[in-house]
């Protein structure tokens, strides 16, 4: 993956931390979140990107890609204490 592109994906999940939870390191928001509900966040960013110019589609499938990660990093945090 280039690198541009991931350290842009990890900036959109530090933004939606410390929008959402308490800082960047703080995963208890995401650790909240439902299989649903990421799924929701995630159809929501796919949605606005189907319709967008292609700068702004690129920004929301970066969001769409922070969420992604994020929830597979959940997920993996709930099999490790399984």
């Amino acid at each position: 993956m280039n690198l541009k592109i991931s350290e842009q994906i990890q900036a959109e999940q530090n933004h939606g931390r410390e929008k959402w939870g308490n800082g960047a390191d703080d995963v208890s928001q995401d650790d909240a979140n439902t299989d649903s509900e990421w799924h929701s966040f995630i159809g929501d960013h796919n949605a606005r990107a189907k319709v967008a110019t292609p700068m702004d589609r690129r920004q929301h499938l970066i969001k769409l890609a922070g969420l992604a990660v994020s929830a597979i990093e959940a997920i993996d945090r709930r099999l490790l204490t399984a």
